[in-house]
């Protein structure tokens, strides 16, 4: 990760903390609705590994990598 990528990623770990559940999940992911996040996980398109906790309700991500993944898309569809 590039210093820029490591910004962001710390930008994002300083507001949401070390996982991103629920609206915070999938809008960071571009998602609209939960319906569209859910489709897409259970045709395992999201991109990023998530993940349940006990206790809790819905699905979690790292949030280092949502940025990792975010960064690499970005990198990947950009016009220079």
């Amino acid at each position: 990760m590039n210093n820029t990528s490591k910004d962001f990623a710390n930008n994002l770990i300083s507001r949401y903390g070390p996982t991103l559940g629920g609206i915070d999940l999938y809008g960071a992911l571009g998602f609209k609705t939960y319906a569209s996040f859910h489709r897409s996980q259970l045709l395992g398109e999201l991109g990023v590994h998530v993940f349940k906790l006990p206790g809790r309700r819905g699905w979690f991500a790292l949030t280092e990598d949502v940025a990792r993944w975010l960064n690499a898309q970005a990198n990947k569809h950009s016009i220079s």
